[in-house]
């Protein structure tokens, strides 16, 4: 901040500093000698006051955050600093992006315009609001203005509060304003607080408000107090380093910059010219029609044209000169400068656009504000593409960037679409692809590396964590991800026998020969010492590195060896997006390409093992939702997509399910869904259909089907009994080689019939082992038992087989996938214990008795298998599924252990004292308690010492204990239980079957692997297999026998096809149903408003046949009161005796009541006025009051107190009508009855009186109008207590009066004013009338006039302070108080002018101190001489004085002294 140093010669020399401080005002801390505030006669000032010389910069006081209190919708705070003039721009913008946390701009929109209020059109204000504010919310934008709540700035904030956020680091609104004119801005001074601010300003201070909807405010200081300017070069200097920026890090595209241009004075020009000369040229954004300068640059730009240099007519410049010194209040020399400024911006033309909110082929505005950005920063196409996409506005980008003809180096678009997906712009990305950009000639490994080691915080570091994850290792710092460490996080969250192609040998090979020959020619660039044959060798696996493709070697045809090519397509490009947590890019590349039923499947997949890898670990919980949500909507794609594709053809959508892909490990979208737990897609129809179809094979289940495929396998000739399918309605079923013949091997290959032969089997080995467990067990092993042998055996060798023969390479993974499934795990205990128990039998005994135990207990594992058999059958398996989720209760039985426990210990522990160590201890702590839960008690061991046993120490606890562990375990414990299974019966009971159906498909692809015959005779299926691979080894070639669904290459593409539109028509549907429920939400809105009108009319109806009744109802009633007037009359005359007796009768109507009588008021002249009344016939007046009954008005209840209403009235002073005028007071008061009101709207007490608001009631001859609400003034009992010895007794009243005849006197000048003014001077101000009141309640006197409603404003106040004018109104209102000065003679001051628009009241009548004028003294408030001089001083003359003639301020200044 800067101050004036006390050495400063000029400031000694005056009575105001140049800095705008009073010589006192300055913080001096040595002493000052005095001073003569005037230069001696001859003398001449030595210097010329400058900042750089008369200021000195010290540390900042006054930083922190501002509270702004009127903002009551919302809460509006903003970050502030004081800094100097001299400040550093960098310095600054260090501030702004490291301490306020302000995000990076992308856009710097600076709004020059008018800094005195100007109304704007409702159009013009619409556009700019919006406009401003959607362009910079929409790209990341600044704004500057001068940040005070005046002008433009004003408007700025008004549209902030309309259409900006509630985020203040989105809300980047900076104010640059200077620190001298922020009115009580001493107030801001502290080292980072936080400053409570009212923006409402003094209106008669030269000072100005902060705007309380700007973010951030820079406050330049200068040292000067009161002037503006001093921040525009700050301003200029901060808004050029904010163009050297880059726009992005990763883009080199600096900020672009806009001059929105929004009315403005002459100094507006200037900077319009300053920013279109400057390099590069800042365009700038005219808003016509908002006045001054922006009218007169949209004029001159119109009237001009492109490429020529401005040439107009002699007229239209005269006319435009003339314009110029109208808008502005300029002499015609300045007019002829600002004219010549004017041309010169127009020499920069093409950098400046019009925007014409009344046009109806206009963009929108904020449209019309970046396109002019893009083209009047004169950057190239590339770069214009670059600011677009750091803006993310594709639509800009293709309607004036992507144009026809346009010419684009090599590469440029290549590198847009990287940063599109790097920046994750969706909308570009479509654009590209839309004109013509393909990923695989986009996709190279560089590029895809590049995308997965794109820094992203967070998302990187938990991809990291999963490559660490998969590789059991931890990763160095600065490690770059590959696309094998990919494929391993890939294969590691799908799971299973998934293979990535970005872990397959080729690719491998590829990428190794890759990176090595990159290393070797980098060494040989360094050496300079490439041979020929290496650099030929290098350009052939560069070509890989470039397009992701082995080069092809040329390579005889003998030897039968061709490179593998790697193509990158969408499917790349989308596991890219779900492992980077895009989802809107991941659910717009799902749209393109290939397989995206399969695509939506893996980022199911994906996205459920990241949810269950980010809660695993603590540093990731806050994501877990988001990946569950994610893979959500992907799941449910994937089954809107089956169901979409079912309904339009189901063989199709069935062959969409079996077909293998070769870009996800040859899986199938069956496989992948099963994989990924995608329980809903399993249980759609169209799978449940095709496992049907796989269960049954080519076999026709109809009528008596397993009756016949039973006698089949019993009989063989039986097979012709069968029916089989045709060709057709099998070629979406996966079959081998051999089955595509119908026969034997047909029903061999069914996994219907192999489960029957299967189950008859197995239900015949059951009964052979039960067999051999029941009976004695010999030395040797009977028949039964080799049979029982056998069949385990066989099954060993067949699990064996399963584990040797599953997917995966290695045989960790091999047997890691086997042993997830239960019944697998089941199988191996069972025969692993057969195979104990076999070994044991041979033995003599003890070991063969071991080995009968053995037999037993295996027994139960092959029992509960038949679980597992029964599982397939529809009425069964759901019910098997509830039975297993039941069996999940592991923690209720901890708390049931622990329980258990806690007593069987204690109660061992006091019943007998002196056991000694054994494992029977064990037994006897759970034996009792386990069976307490069921019901048996022990109760003859309850009391140890019944039937004269010895009794163990304190051996009474254990019945407590006893009794404490029955009520927790029995009690709570078992019924938890019991709640614990019911709760998951009824959860699982409208689950079950989806569940049921999700697990078929284990059961059938068990049978649809296993060979055909069932165990024993399996072994011999099993040497079948052998023999055969060991043919298909000898010819060389691979065996045929693997299950798949042959497809060729055009029905392959019909399918790709087929999904294709099966996408195009979900997302045709899914737009037609959003568009259907709005046609909906309309129709259903036009049939309730329909209902309303209706409704309405019958209301209508209704309440004019009311009115019609109360109409008849009042003529009769008005017949009524005619008679019983017309009785009344009659009853009058003949009680009257006598003409006299009626005389007196008649004048005693007449007569004022003497209690309505009171003291008129004294005035100068009182000239009575005697009224006569008449009486009104009691039938005209009743039919007035029948009148007055037809015509609508608001009813006011008479409620009230009643007043008198004394009125100031004007009559000629002779005969003559023309003759003078004099004013004379009513001669009686007309009474009136008031409510007071308690009014919102504000306080009406001023400095000398209270005011009250009051509701008129009733009145009577109209002395004021019912229903109208009134203000009465009353002065303060100090102010009467004052000026009691002026006017003792009655000095309310005396106050009262000459209030009263003030503002009559100032009511007579304002209606010469406006006789004598000239006519173009449109507004026609007066000043209302005030009547005299005297509430009869407390006989207090008070002053009423007419409640104004609207702004209330004061333009001066009787101290001479004003305003500054900003309206032709208010320039009039300044020059009424000149005039009154003027034509009194310099004897009357008309000031304190206030009131609402052209409506004013309560001015201040000032007169000097003359004998002449003593007994006239208007009222308290006037000031005299020093009032009188207070307005000579402070009163500038505006254009208004100048037309009346009046002289200036000058004048007025040397006559005072």
């Amino acid at each position: 901040s800067h101050r004036c140093v006390p050495v400063c010669q000029i400031c000694q020399n005056l009575i105001r500093c140049y800095c705008g401080r009073l010589v006192g005002e300055h913080s001096w801390q040595e002493p000052v000698p005095p001073l003569s505030f005037y230069a001696a006669s001859g003398q001449e000032m030595e210097e010329d006051w400058s900042i750089e010389v008369h200021t000195r910069a010290s540390p900042t006081n006054a930083y922190g955050t501002i509270d702004f209190e009127d903002t009551a919708t919302r809460v509006c705070r903003a970050k502030y600093v004081r800094v100097a003039v001299d400040s550093k721009p960098e310095a600054l913008l260090q501030l702004m992006l490291r301490e306020w946390q302000m995000e990076r701009p992308k856009l710097l929109l600076t709004v020059q315009g008018g800094t005195e209020n100007f109304v704007l059109p409702p159009k013009v204000m619409q556009a700019f609001s919006k406009g401003l504010i959607t362009a910079a919310l929409s790209t990341g934008g600044w704004i500057l203005t001068d940040g005070i709540n005046t002008g433009v700035s004003k408007y700025v904030g008004e549209a902030v509060k309309v259409f900006g956020g509630h985020d203040l680091r989105k809300r980047n609104t900076v104010g640059i304003t200077p620190w001298g004119v922020i009115d009580n801005n001493m107030d801001l001074i502290g080292r980072d607080v936080f400053k409570p601010y009212q923006p409402l300003g003094n209106p008669l201070s030269k000072r100005v408000c902060l705007n309380g909807f700007h973010s951030h405010f820079l406050l330049v200081d200068d040292g000067t107090l009161g002037k503006y300017g001093c921040q525009q070069g700050l301003r200029r200097k901060l808004e050029k380093h904010i163009q050297q920026q880059k726009i992005h890090p990763r883009l080199n595209q600096r900020v672009p910059m806009v001059c929105v241009v929004v009315e403005g004075g002459p100094s507006i020009a200037f900077t319009v010219l300053d920013y279109v000369s400057s390099a590069p040229p800042v365009p700038v954004f005219v808003f016509e029609g908002s006045g001054r300068a922006a009218d007169l640059l949209s004029f001159l730009h119109k009237q001009t044209v492109p490429n020529f240099p401005p040439n107009l007519d002699a007229d239209i410049i005269e006319n435009f000169l003339t314009r110029i010194g109208d808008e502005f209040g300029v002499e015609r020399t300045e007019a002829i400068r600002l004219y010549s400024v004017l041309q010169q911006c127009m020499e920069h033309r093409e950098s400046i656009t019009i925007f014409d909110s009344e046009s109806d082929d206009q963009m929108a505005p904020d449209a019309a504000i970046l396109s002019t950005t893009l083209k009047g920063t004169k950057a190239s196409p590339a770069e214009q593409l670059n600011m677009a996409l750091a803006w993310d506005q594709a639509d800009i980008a293709q309607k004036d960037i992507l144009v026809y003809g346009q010419h684009w180096p090599v590469g440029s678009l290549e590198k847009a679409m990287l940063d599109a997906l790097v920046l994750d712009r969706v909308s570009f990305v479509k654009m590209l692809i839309d004109n013509g950009m393909t990923m695989s000639h986009f996709l190279t490994v560089e590029r895809l590396e590049d995308l997965y080691n794109t820094p992203l915080g967070q998302t990187q570091r938990f991809l990291q964590h999963l490559v660490e994850d998969a590789k059991q290792t931890s990763l160095p710092a600065g490690y770059r991800l590959s696309l094998i460490d990919v494929g391993l996080v890939i294969e590691y969250l799908i799971g299973g026998a998934y293979r990535s192609s970005y872990t397959r040998k080729h690719f491998r090979a590829a990428y190794s020969r890759m990176q090595d020959n990159v290393s070797m020619d980098i060494y040989s660039l360094m050496l300079g010492l490439k041979s020929n044959s290496r650099r030929n060798g290098s350009r052939q696996d560069l070509q890989f590195f470039r397009t992701a493709q082995p080069y092809k070697r040329k390579v005889d045809s003998s030897l039968g060896d061709a490179s593998l090519q790697v193509l990158f397509n969408f499917n790349d490009l989308f596991v890219w997006a779900v492992l980077q947590q895009r989802q809107q890019m991941a659910l717009f590349l799902w749209q393109h390409g290939e397989e995206a039923l399969a695509r939506a499947i893996v980022g199911c997949k994906l996205y459920r093992s990241m949810a269950f890898e980010a809660r695993l670990s603590s540093m990731y919980d806050n994501i877990a939702e988001k990946f569950k949500a994610d893979s959500l909507e992907f799941g449910k794609l994937a089954v809107d997509v089956l169901d979409c594709a079912f309904r339009q053809n189901g063989q199709m959508a069935m062959k969409l399910l079996t077909s293998e892909m070769e870009a996800w490990s040859h899986f199938t979208c069956l496989q992948l869904a099963v994989s990924s737990c995608h329980r809903p897609f399993v249980s759609h129809s169209c799978t449940q259909t095709l496992l049907t179809d796989l269960w049954t094979g080519p076999l026709n289940m109809r009528k008596n089907s397993f009756m016949k495929i039973i006698l089949s396998l019993l009989l063989p000739p039986a097979i012709l009994l069968l029916e089989f399918k045709s060709e057709a309605e099998m070629c979406h079923v996966p079959q081998t080689h051999e089955a595509m013949l119908f026969g034997l091997d047909s029903v061999k290959s069914t996994p219907a019939p192999q489960a029957t032969a299967d189950l008859m089997s197995y239900l015949c080995f059951l009964m052979l082992f039960s067999f051999v467990v029941l009976v004695k067990m010999e030395n040797r092993p009977s028949i039964q038992e080799w049979l029982v042998i056998f069949y385990i055996v066989s099954t060993a060798v067949e699990k064996t087989r399963e584990v040797l023969m599953s997917e995966p390479r290695k045989l960790r993974q091999k047997l890691k996938i086997w042993f997830s499934e239960y019944w697998n795990i089941s199988d191996f205990v069972a025969i692993l214990l057969f195979l104990v128990g076999f070994a044991l039998r041979w033995h003599s005994d003890p070991y063969r008795t071991a080995g009968r135990i053995a037999y037993c207990l295996d027994i139960i594992f092959w029992f509960i298998r038949v679980l597992d058999l029964l599982a397939v059958n529809q009425h069964a398996g759901p019910y098997l599924t509830i039975i297993t989720k039941m069996v999940n209760m592991f923690f209720i039985v901890v708390m049931m252990a622990i329980v258990l426990l806690s007593f069987g210990v204690s109660r061992k522990a006091i019943l007998s004292p002196d056991e000694e160590p054994s494992w029977s201890l064990a037994r006897d702590i759970v034996f009792q308690p386990y069976w307490m839960i069921f019901g048996e008690v022990y109760a003859g061991e309850i009391d140890p010492c019944a039937g004269g046993n010895s009794c163990p120490p304190a051996s009474f606890l254990t019945s407590f204990l006893q009794a404490v562990y029955m009520f927790v375990q029995y009690i709570i414990m078992v019924n938890v239980l019991i709640a614990f299974f019911n709760n998951i019966y009824f959860d699982m009971a409208s689950t079950s079957n989806k569940l049921w159906k999700y697990n078929r498909y284990r059961y059938i692809m068990t049978y649809q692997e296993r060979p055909w015959l069932p165990p024993p005779l399996i072994l011999l299926s099993h040497m079948a297999l052998a023999l055969r691979c060991i043919y298909w080894k000898l010819l060389g070639n691979t065996e045929p026998g693997e299950r798949e669904l042959h497809l060729g290459h055009e029905d392959r593409k019909k399918l790709h096809e087929f999904e294709k539109k099966c996408v195009e028509v979900y997302f045709h549907e899914k737009n037609r149903d959003v568009q259907s429920n709005q046609i909906k939400k309309i129709r259903a809105i036009a049939e309730r408003a329909e209902e309303m009108s209706v409704m309405v009319g019958e209301i209508s109806e209704k309440v004019n046949c009311i009115q019609h009744s109360l109409s008849e109802l009042d003529c009769q009633m008005g017949q009524l009161q005619d008679l019983s007037a017309l009785a009344v009359d009659t009853l009058t005359l003949l009680t009257a005796s006598d003409s006299l007796q009626k005389e007196e009768a008649r004048l005693a109507q007449c007569r004022i009541n003497p209690t309505l009588q009171h003291v008129l008021p004294h005035s100068w002249t009182l000239p009575h006025r005697s009224n006569t009344d008449c009486d009104v016939p009691t039938t005209e007046r009743n039919n007035l009051m029948r009148l007055a009954q037809t015509i609508p008005f608001t009813p006011v209840s008479i409620f009230g107190e009643e007043v008198s209403i004394y009125t100031l009235e004007e009559a000629p002073c002779d005969a003559d009508a023309d003759s003078p005028s004099a004013s004379f007071w009513s001669s009686k008061g007309l009474s009136a009855i008031l409510q007071p009101l308690s009014s919102e709207e504000g306080s009406l007490d001023g400095g000398l009186r209270q005011g009250c608001r009051m509701l008129c009631t009733w009145a009577e001859q109209d002395v004021l109008k019912p229903g109208l609400i009134y203000v009465a003034k009353a002065f303060k009992s100090e102010v009467v207590h004052v000026w009691q010895k002026h006017f003792p007794g009655s000095t309310a009243l005396q106050l009262c009066l000459r209030e009263i005849q003030q503002q009559r006197a100032a009511q007579k000048m304002m209606q010469v004013f406006n006789q004598i003014k000239p006519h173009d001077m449109h507004p026609t101000p007066r000043f209302l009338d005030v009547s005299l009141v005297l509430w009869h309640s407390n006989g207090q006197w008070l002053t009423i006039e007419r409640n104004m409603t609207g702004d209330f404003r004061k333009y001066n106040n009787n101290t001479g302070e004003e305003i500054t004018p900003c309206s032709s109104l208010e320039d009039m209102l300044l020059a009424f108080s000149h005039w009154t000065y003027e034509h009194s003679c310099k004897e009357l001051l008309v000031l304190d002018i206030q009131g609402v628009g052209e409506e004013l009241t309560d001015p201040t009548v000032i007169m000097a101190d003359d004998q002449r004028w003593r007994d006239l003294l208007f009222g308290p408030d006037n000031l005299g001489v020093a009032a009188i001089n207070g307005f000579l001083q402070k009163h500038t003359c505006n254009l208004c004085c100048h037309r009346l003639g009046l002289k200036g301020q000058t004048y007025f200044f040397m006559k005072c002294f």
